[in-house]
């Protein structure tokens, strides 16, 4: 912000010795930034050209008096901070009225007393200085304001990024055990709240630790991979989880689902599976990889209990499926 001393000063006055003389008095008053014009048009085509601090206009000028230059100045958005000092001969208190009422910040009359010019001039530049530095400190403001609004939405998505990564399985990218504990739980309450059917498939990689002995860890890690992928062509509806479980095993929760649903969607994850025609040739029941599945359902009629008894029955069921021979599904009864 530059001092008092630097503004910008422009005398609007068709005279030249009043011009001259104006001039001469404000730069004994240590203003060295002073432009002339010889008419109202000539003082508009400089205020449109540069930046002006304070206009000391002339009221009686031919084509375009004061008040008329004073009407234009005022009309536009940019000019109207620009303070005006009407100098003039004319000592009446209509037309001192009639230019305040316009805008202008001062009147005075010709001849004038320097050291009233000398305050008049200092207390619109103060004002014109205190006006700039406020609309300085606006745009700073907005601009700050601004880059913490771009600061904070940057924050928000590299806070969902990591939750979302939080919930993902290192390795498949698909959910993990923690996020399947959290949406297991939720929809456990929702479907005792609201008397659904709930159901739950667990499934695992028939013979997995043979194939990660015959084919390395990393054809493992692969397999999985392909596995969790298959499986994903069958999950399509929103709420519907799969998740990794742990190691080679892995959970679907289907909200909403009877067992009879379940079955449909377990057969067809068990078969997505078995067409992938990964080999795996230290199987004892097929030549390709192939999963057991296990699946618990509650209905509306259900006594519940927790949400971990879904869990152990369709672990029980997984179990049954591995014992009968593998590469199957098979549904929890309390039958047996």
């Amino acid at each position: 912000m530059p001092e008092i001393s630097e503004s910008s000063l422009l005398i609007v006055d068709d005279d030249q010795m009043n011009r001259e003389l104006l001039y001469r008095h404000l730069k004994n008053l240590g203003y060295d930034n002073i432009i002339l014009a010889d008419s109202g048009k000539r003082g508009l085509e400089i205020v449109d050209s540069q930046a002006i601090d304070l206009i000391l206009l002339d009221m009686m000028m031919p084509v375009m008096n004061g008040l008329e230059v004073l009407d234009h100045l005022k009309s536009h958005q940019e000019w109207r901070v620009i303070p005006v000092i009407i100098i003039s001969a004319l000592d009446e208190k209509e037309m001192m009225l009639s230019c305040i009422q316009k805008g202008a910040e001062d009147y005075l009359i010709k001849p004038y007393d320097r050291v009233l010019l000398k305050a008049r001039v200092r207390a619109c530049l103060d004002k014109k200085m205190l006006h700039d530095r406020e609309i300085l400190h606006n745009q700073k403001l907005e601009a700050a304001y601004k880059e913490l609004a771009i600061a904070y939405y940057e924050l928000e998505i590299v806070k969902n990024e990591l939750e979302a990564l939080s919930h993902r399985d290192g390795l498949t990218g698909i959910a993990n055990r923690r996020y399947f504990d959290t949406v297991l739980e939720r929809e456990w309450n929702a479907a005792k709240r609201e008397q659904k059917f709930l159901s739950l498939i667990l499934f695992d990689v028939d013979y997995f630790k043979k194939y990660n002995d015959t084919y390395g860890h990393l054809a493992g890690d692969d397999c999985l991979c392909q596995i969790a992928i298959a499986a994903s062509r069958v999950i399509k509806r929103p709420r519907d989880t799969l998740a990794r479980y742990g190691g080679e095993e892995f959970a679907v929760i289907l909200p909403d689902t009877d067992s009879r649903g379940a079955s449909f969607c377990a057969e067809q994850i068990r078969f997505e599976i078995e067409n992938l025609n990964i080999i795996h040739i230290s199987s004892q029941i097929n030549s390709y990889v192939t999963a057991s599945l296990g699946i618990s359902a509650i209905n509306p009629h259900t006594e519940f209990t927790t949400s971990q008894q879904l869990i152990k029955e369709a672990d029980l069921a997984l179990y049954q499926a591995k014992r009968e021979g593998r590469n199957c599904v098979k549904v929890w009864s309390n039958n047996g």
